[in-house]
């Protein structure tokens, strides 16, 4: 795929992972049916899963350690979307998506605000 312009996603997947590129294109494919966008593909290096809105990093392997759960990235999406924080709306899309943190999410959780609608 080329890069242009007009594509809102961008996800960065590692061509030396098993899989890696087969889960960026079924994101792909995820994202682009349900909002009508486009979606950059691009190959990368170090074990990268990198997903992007319009510049803004929704979702990263390196960070998470995990590959994203199926429906978490749209969730993070729709959260947003909703008034929720960057932050918030990744915590709760992965509780969404199946995915528990662990103590480190639930202390972490202690020492954020809530938000306000």
């Amino acid at each position: 795929m080329a890069e242009t312009a007009d594509k809102r996603f961008k996800i960065t997947y590692c061509t030396s992972l098993i899989d890696c590129k087969d889960r960026a294109v079924k994101l792909s494919e995820q994202l682009e049916k349900d909002s009508s966008a486009g979606c950059l593909l691009v190959p990368a290096e170090g074990g990268v899963f990198e997903v992007e809105d319009q510049g803004v990093l929704l979702f990263s392997k390196k960070t998470s350690d995990r590959f994203p759960e199926e429906g978490e990235v749209q969730a993070i999406i729709k959260n947003i979307k909703d008034g929720q924080p960057l932050d918030e709306a990744q915590t709760n899309a992965a509780h969404e998506a199946g995915h528990s943190g662990g103590v480190l999410d639930w202390i972490y959780s202690l020492f954020r605000t809530p938000s306000h609608k």
